[in-house]
């Protein structure tokens, strides 16, 4: 099963970056693992070009840099004093980079993080639930990514929603959706949407009766599993109940078993992402979704689509990022 050996938290010390420290820290309970607090630095290049100009005595990188960067690694281990424990905490890093976002991406990729936490606003406020830097970071990362407004109390994560447009891209999230709801003891959804004008993977479903909607469902289950066996996944399994939209998650590990409530909403709609914020800001308590990482996301719920869901919904999300072999 999935672990999160080494959790990364970037952070720009406004209070909404604060939600991730605690966050970080519950998984870190949770999972085990080391938290590391990083801050990136962005490079003054108007302010210094204006005082070439103006010909003021300073020296950005003697006179500005040291002190700033100084300050900030003060900033970081005074946040790592108040919100870790002593059991998790791991280092303080800083970095000086004109692009924030791209600089936290390939460092937690080059140092091999399991997992980047960051708040899903900081000083970039916007009308968005995330904010720019937030929203690039899940763009570029290849690492997992979860964004977080406000607490994370994992008794309340009853229900983990997954956006699935039934292609193995979208799959992709499906390991990271399994494990979480089997560690915080949740139900996982699988959720579905027919666009009234769209054409999905599944087939173009202007007005699907409900014999079509339990066929696409039958559908996406059977791309399901064949996904898992594709990808060599031999420790989940999908078991059927009879019953339509209801079945279960078998978890194989260590010469036992255990097993978690699957279920499948498909829903009809004009708008796949509305259908999805809306579903997910009354019945989720944390959604898991693939992302493409080039222009965003790929497909129907890794187009534009996903996109948007991962901008404006107000509940925690975590991005997992497919493998190149699923793009093929």
């Amino acid at each position: 099963m999935i672990r999160f050996n080494k959790i990364l938290v970037p952070t720009d010390f406004s209070k909404g970056a604060e939600s991730a420290y605690a966050a970080a820290q519950k998984i870190a309970d949770t999972f085990g693992g080391k938290v590391d607090l990083f801050h990136v630095v962005p490079t003054i290049k108007y302010l210094a070009e204006s005082a070439k100009k103006l010909g003021a005595p300073i020296d950005m990188n003697k006179d500005i840099y040291p002190k700033v960067f100084e300050e900030a690694e003060h900033k970081l281990e005074k946040a790592m004093r108040e919100y870790i424990k002593d059991e998790t905490k791991g280092d303080c890093k800083v970095m000086i980079d004109r692009k924030p976002s791209e600089t936290i991406s390939e460092y937690a990729s080059k140092q091999n993080y399991d997992l980047i936490v960051i708040g899903a606003k900081g000083k970039d406020l916007t009308k968005m639930v995330r904010g720019s830097t937030t929203e690039k970071v899940i763009r570029k990362s290849k690492v997992p990514v979860f964004s977080i407004e406000g607490r994370l109390n994992e008794h309340d994560i009853k229900n983990i929603v997954m956006p699935t447009d039934g292609s193995k891209l979208s799959f992709a999230a499906f390991p990271m959706s399994v494990a979480l709801a089997d560690t915080f003891n949740a139900k996982l959804t699988l959720f579905q949407v027919l666009e009234l004008y769209g054409n999905s993977v599944l087939g173009n479903m202007p007005q699907p009766s409900r014999d079509e909607v339990v066929a696409v469902y039958e559908e996406v289950i059977k791309r399901l599993k064949q996904f898992l066996e594709d990808q060599g996944i031999e420790s989940i399994h999908i078991q059927r109940s009879g019953v339509s939209f209801e079945d279960e998650i078998t978890i194989e590990e260590g010469g036992e078993s255990r097993t978690i409530p699957l279920e499948t909403k498909v829903e009809r709609g004009v708008s796949a992402h509305y259908e999805i914020e809306s579903y997910a800001s009354d019945s989720a308590d944390l959604v898991v979704m693939a992302t493409h990482g080039h222009s965003g996301f790929a497909h129907l719920i890794l187009g534009s689509t996903a996109e948007k869901v991962a901008q404006y919904i107000k509940k925690p999300v975590i991005t997992v990022r497919p493998e190149k072999k699923l793009f093929k």
